[in-house]
């Protein structure tokens, strides 16, 4: 499936600022639905993609912005998308006219509360990949007199029907808000389970899915479900059991880094899920002050060299818009190489065999969005071993890399055969080896009428993809350049990553985020996929509303984020630390809370976890 440029813009500025793909994902599930979900819906019941627990749903916006970098990138708009939104407007309207059609004393206060109170959130990714699907419950005192008369109601209204009986006769009632949207909703005693469409709970035929008619009840029973023990939340330092009573206080976010990665969890083996965490802060001695707390299920029996991360960083070029450590599970990568080249599974698992580690990715302003440079670790081996790998790497290239060039010469013998571009390789130095080949492409990080074999591309604009073997490294790059700074910083010839940040935090850095970098390669980016002759309207908006972020976005220090220096010997939560960094020379951390005060240029700012 291809993907336009403009569509990838837009994604890659929410993966740039990790806090805000975390509120996207989180927020879209309430938003406008397209379609009736007639049929059953395809998940796992006992195993949701994120989960909310939060004292009130409408004041998480609100306590998201408290911290000043989200403050500064996101608008009032954000602030006040839960009191606009269709799914919790049309549902308020439709319980005010059933109200005072039937004569209900459902006062408005009531029906404040009810959409304010204490919830528990679980969510599914649907087909379009946002999530899409959601089961809330909440719990609060006075429930049953709002849901008083109901059966009554249903029995004579078009908008409300009893669709199916849970075990213990507890009534099922589906609510319309609009054609094709449909809310599902049961209630026992002081519990109240909601559910996004009717094919969460029902089939095809209407009938109840057994294992997730169990779930419900048990949420309208005990209020507990299965998301806890899934994301080892009981064991983490969290009250077990029922979240959405009293004991809830502030907000608590978890997403699955399954769902967070795309499916792309081969590459982020070690990590099962991320927390985000806003509750009053324990230091603050009583003045009501509350932080956000980052923590991340961790296995530490996936992680490869319990994700040191220090060797990359001496290796790739400084100022980078964005670098991430993926703790990567090689062997499972392998497997996907596999499926597109001709070496088969047995020579691609050899491939994976050689690299050791994690790997890194990082983007940077001279280049593009779809240009980022990755690099791998290889094994210690002796000369036979090297030359093996670097057979394996130049055919694994050729095989992989390239894509039909209508203009490109055939090679011989194969006049009518898939013509691509031919394979260079060169040698620098007796332990680096570069392998590149030209792909025409619209959105090529070169331009076609500079290279000396123009007349054989198919487009204005081509990627030098690019490979090369160096010094025990693996580099990877659509765009060369970007393997040519990290050649020069392996041959001491430009600054490396690692002289940026304090030596002590080498090994467990795991992202780190230049916002002045970033900034501008997002503007340039959002410029380029956006021709004033093509798209006057969304070019416009752009530079009236996210031109100005970014700008806002550009004067705050590097970030950085940690792992502690020591992992569990199990699975389970770990704390990560968000790091500001002061400008060279100026001693200090920034803070990432209001009012808190600067830490020392070697401790992460007061209350940025």
């Amino acid at each position: 499936m291809k993907i336009s440029r403009k569509k990838l813009v837009i994604l890659s500025v929410g993966l740039l600022v990790v806090a805000g793909i975390i509120v996207q994902a989180v927020w879209r599930p309430f938003a406008h639905r397209k379609a009736a979900q007639n049929n059953a819906v395809v998940l796992d019941i006992h195993h949701p993609d994120a989960v909310i627990d939060s004292e009130a749903l409408s004041r998480l916006p609100r306590d998201i912005v408290r911290v000043p970098l989200l403050h500064d990138v996101l608008t009032q708009d954000f602030v006040d998308y839960y009191e606009a939104d269709p799914t919790r407007l049309s549902a308020e309207g439709a319980l005010r006219r059933l109200a005072f059609e039937h004569q209900l004393d459902w006062r408005d206060e009531l029906l404040r509360r009810v959409f304010d109170e204490p919830a528990h959130v679980l969510l599914w990714r649907s087909p379009d990949g946002r999530l899409g699907n959601w089961v809330m419950s909440i719990h609060r005192n006075g429930l049953a007199k709002l849901l008083q008369g109901l059966g009554n109601v249903a029995a004579s209204d078009a908008q409300l029907s009893q669709v199916a009986k849970l075990p213990g006769d507890v009534p099922v009632y589906a609510l319309k808000l609009a054609v094709g949207r449909t809310l599902l909703f049961a209630a026992k005693d002081d519990r109240l389970v909601v559910l996004s469409a009717p094919g969460l709970l029902l089939d095809e035929k209407g009938g109840l899915i057994g294992e997730r008619a169990d779930a419900v009840s048990e949420m309208l029973s005990s209020g507990r479900d299965e998301a806890a023990r899934a994301y080892r939340l009981d064991s983490s330092g969290d009250a077990a059991g029922d979240t959405t009573g009293d004991a809830t206080k502030g907000h608590r976010i978890v997403v699955s880094a399954n769902y967070l990665s795309f499916g792309y969890q081969a590459f982020f083996s070690g990590i099962d899920a991320l927390r985000f965490d806003f509750a009053p802060d324990a230091s603050s001695n009583g003045n009501g002050a509350t932080a956000w707390k980052t923590w991340a299920l961790i296995d530490p029996d996936k992680l490869p060299q319990k994700w040191n991360s220090a060797d990359l960083w001496r290796v790739l070029p400084a100022n980078p818009a964005a670098c991430a450590s993926l703790p990567a599970d090689w062997s499972d990568a392998a497997a996907l190489l596999a499926k597109v080249t001709d070496g088969g599974a047995q020579g691609t698992a050899a491939l994976g065999e050689q690299l050791a580690g994690p790997a890194a990715v990082c983007w940077y302003a001279k280049s593009t969005l779809l240009a980022p440079v990755f690099v791998a670790r290889v094994k210690s081996q002796d000369a036979a071993g090297s030359v093996a790998l670097k057979t394996a790497l130049g055919k694994t290239f050729g095989d992989v890399i390239g894509a039909y060039e209508a203009k490109a010469a055939a090679a011989d013998g194969a006049a009518a055969g898939y013509r691509r571009l031919p394979v260079t390789m060169r040698e620098q130095g007796a332990d680096v080896v570069v392998w590149q080949r030209p792909v025409s492409a619209r959105s090529g990080t070169a331009l076609s009428s500079k290279a000396s074999f123009a007349a054989q591309l198919s487009a204005e604009r081509y990627f030098p993809v690019t490979l090369a073997l160096a010094h025990g490294y693996v580099i990877f790059s659509p765009d060369g350049r970007l393997v040519d700074d990290t050649l020069a910083v392996l041959d001491k010839r430009y600054p490396a990553l690692a002289d940026t940040l304090a030596p002590q935090r080498l090994p467990r850095t795991i992202l780190t985020l230049t916002p002045s970098s970033a900034a501008a390669l997002i503007e340039r980016e959002a410029g380029a996929a956006l021709p004033p002759d093509q798209e006057a309207v969304f070019r416009n908006a752009s530079r009236t509303h996210l031109v100005p972020k970014l700008h806002a976005l550009a004067h705050y220090p590097p970030v950085s984020l940690t792992l502690p220096q020591s992992l569990p010997g199990s699975a389970g939560w770990v704390p990560v630390e968000w790091w500001f960094d002061r400008a060279q020379g100026d001693a200090g951390a920034h803070a990432a809370t209001d009012g808190a005060p600067a830490a020392p240029a070697d401790q992460p700012g007061a209350g940025a976890d």
